[in-house]
């Protein structure tokens, strides 16, 4: 008996790395493919290339240019390219982005500059975006090489059938494998790919079953406790301080604050974002 399940456990260690060697692999790919980012040129090389190319441009190339610049009358060559460049003190929408200390983006907008909580955007950004997808067909899923065994308290256990509405609805699959220990077979696809753990996932969720509250939601299938699920998956998938986000990530993060509800804040209620107005900036540099 004892040597079966050694070698059933030794099979499920070997699964667990191979799982997690196959999401380093994909990993480094997805965050771009997840919410749209693409390796378009910066505001920098279009300007540039748009100047060399001079009647050649095409026509959309005086709106590009109008965008930077507005009129280009009376405007020399090197001028026209400082203003495409966004080298002048007018209004003009966000443009290049700093990441500080991997954890903060500093921007510009019409009011001054604005800092950007990353992780706190991009957590907001997939929350926005799973609540879509589970509103409209439920989250796909992925079937594990082998379960992953969770520890569970007994009330967890007891209370896991309670909670199987919600599971599928998430693209969860587990069951009950003994008095304390859960079995995972099927797992998001999204968190999957993400990198999340399904081990440390799983474990957290099953901990929100002592709360009865949590649980006569699941049980009703309320959006309460749908949408603390979704912000614990969205915690878990967003860009974490420190991470190094390229010069596109870093553009296309900054944009999509711009297109998602309830951007200003994340789904616990942290800022996303403050800003610092011209005046504000002034007044501290004894301008006022």
């Amino acid at each position: 008996m004892w040597c079966w399940r050694c070698l059933y456990l030794s099979f499920s260690l070997f699964c667990s790395i191979t799982n997690k060697l196959l999401r380093r692999r994909v990993n480094s790919f997805y965050f771009r493919a997840w919410i749209g980012f693409e390796n378009k040129p910066s505001n920098t090389q279009r300007a540039d290339e748009l100047m060399e190319a001079g009647p050649n441009a095409g026509p959309n190339a005086g709106a590009y240019a109008g965008s930077f610049s507005g009129s280009a009358e009376g405007t020399s060559s090197s001028e026209m390219r400082g203003e495409m460049r966004g080298e002048m003190r007018a209004p003009m929408p966000m443009q290049r982005v700093l990441q500080v200390h991997k954890s903060y983006l500093v921007t510009q907008d019409e009011q001054g500059v604005v800092i950007i909580d990353q992780h706190a955007l991009h957590e907001r950004v997939m929350f926005e975006y799973l609540l879509e997808r589970v509103n409209d067909r439920g989250l796909e899923s992925q079937r594990l090489l082998a379960p992953a065994v969770v520890e569970a308290s007994p009330i967890a256990i007891e209370r896991l059938g309670e909670l199987k509405g919600l599971l599928t609805r998430l693209g969860l699959e587990a069951e009950a494998m003994g008095p304390t220990t859960v079995a995972v077979h099927a797992f998001p696809t999204f968190l999957f790919d993400r990198g999340v753990d399904e081990a440390e996932f799983v474990s957290g969720l099953l901990e929100r079953a002592s709360d009865e509250r949590f649980i006569a939601s699941a049980k009703a299938g309320g959006e309460e406790a749908m949408r603390d699920v979704l912000d614990m998956m969205a915690c878990k998938a967003a860009v974490k301080a420190g991470d190094k986000l390229s010069d596109g990530e870093l553009m296309e993060l900054t944009r999509l604050r711009d297109s998602v509800e309830r951007s200003s804040n994340c789904p616990h209620g942290r800022p996303t974002s403050v800003r610092l107005t011209i005046r504000e900036l002034d007044k501290l540099f004894g301008r006022g």
